[in-house]
């Protein structure tokens, strides 16, 4: 049986980064960007008026001009101003070289001329090539793309960026004592709540879910299903339940039947010690213990570690922070990751019975990293990992 450790290493080594592709750009935010974005042309590519005023000669004194002309966004750069002239401009217009410009609410209308009251302090023109010059580079290749990277590419042209895209992840749930949320469960069934907890973990994180089918008990309906050719085209395969010993769980040979290298078959952890992993030409399989908080508990721990690895990101971040008062945490022999609630003040844990106890989810918003034999007491230091967008 692996350490958590050892899964994490396992996962490190053997988890390749996806090839990068070309997205469309409402579709890549909280990607990584795959290449340079260098500026095509200077930014701004003219000089342009910071605001609404009169452009006039950059030596001009106060004193009442004549109004030439306006000039307003979209237009080309007008001709140069003359001595005594004035250009009405407004934010963002294009300004003829060696002028500056003066707000509106320091110049008075006098019909066809202006009175300018005062000239004086910045000059209101955002010059060519301020923010940056031709070739510069704008963003880095394997930054985030964040919704200000978006806009930075919009403003280059750069519509289809070249991105580490988002992992494709599909999911089955087996078993048959499962049914549909949507039906009345009959005697010894339950209706299967993996399938809404994974899709909205999987899309919480970023990934892209493909879709979820359900199997019963025979290995040959699971195999049907994941040998699809649109289920096969996964980046990570997801399979709830089987992944026991048990004489009716046949995650291991159904994935091995696939073609998958077996990396992890337990992990002492609680919830979650059966926990499979596998790898078949870079694409990863995870089969996961059946039990709503194991499923939950091991989404964060391990899947989401896959994920980001799959898609060039950070892994989640372990840190320290005080435990507060709240639920006792029971000591076992093995590493345990505890449902809690993490606020600005440090982590409280909460109660569950079991790694059936679904309820016990509602309002976790972290893990609690408890060492084997260890019980944490209020106002010592736990290692936490954050759950969701906490």
């Amino acid at each position: 049986m692996l350490s958590v450790d050892q899964v994490w290493e396992i996962l490190t080594s053997r988890t390749s980064v996806l090839p990068a592709r070309r997205v469309p750009l409402a579709d890549a935010l909280g990607l990584r960007l795959a290449e340079r974005l260098l500026a095509p042309a200077d930014e701004p590519a003219f000089d342009r008026s910071a605001m609404d005023g009169f452009a006039v000669a950059d030596s001009a004194v106060p004193a009442r001009f004549r109004i030439v002309g306006e000039c307003p966004p979209g237009q080309p750069v007008p001709p140069p101003v003359c001595g005594g002239e004035a250009l009405r401009v407004f934010t963002g217009s294009a300004l003829p070289p060696g002028v500056r410009v003066v707000m509106q609410e320091d110049a008075v209308l006098d019909g066809e001329f202006v009175v300018i009251e005062r000239i004086g302090g910045p000059s209101h023109v955002r010059l060519r090539g301020s923010a940056a010059r031709m070739g510069e580079v704008l963003l880095s290749s394997g930054v985030t793309l964040t919704p200000a990277a978006l806009a930075v590419l919009a403003s280059a042209g750069e519509v289809s960026p070249l991105v580490t895209p988002r992992p494709r992840v599909f999911h089955l749930t087996t078993g048959s004592e499962i049914v549909d949320a949507s039906l009345q469960p009959g005697p010894g069934q339950i209706r299967n709540t993996n399938a809404p907890l994974v899709r909205a973990l999987l899309e919480e994180s970023g990934a892209f879910w493909m879709g979820t089918r359900h199997a019963g008990e025979d290995p040959r309906e699971a195999l049907e299903i994941c040998r699809d050719a649109s289920h096969a085209r996964a980046d990570l395969l997801l399979i709830s339940g089987g992944a026991s010993g048990g004489a009716h769980d046949h995650t291991g040979e159904v994935l091995q039947e696939l073609g998958f290298e077996i990396l992890c078959r337990k992990v002492n952890c609680r919830p979650g010690k059966p926990l499979l992993v596998g790898i078949k030409e870079g694409q990863m399989a995870v089969g996961l213990p059946g039990n709503p908080v194991s499923h939950f508990v091991t989404f964060h721990v391990f899947v989401r570690q896959i994920l980001a690895l799959l898609g060039g990101l950070p892994p989640a971040v372990w840190k320290s922070v005080p435990l507060c008062e709240g639920g006792v945490v029971r000591p076992d022999s093995r590493e345990t990751f505890w449902p809690a609630s993490l606020r600005a003040t440090g982590a409280s844990a909460l109660p569950w019975l079991d790694s059936g106890h679904l309820g016990a989810l509602v309002g976790v918003n972290a893990l609690i990293r408890v060492p084997g034999g260890k019980q944490p007491l209020a106002g010592e230091l736990v290692e936490v990992l954050c759950c969701g967008r906490s």
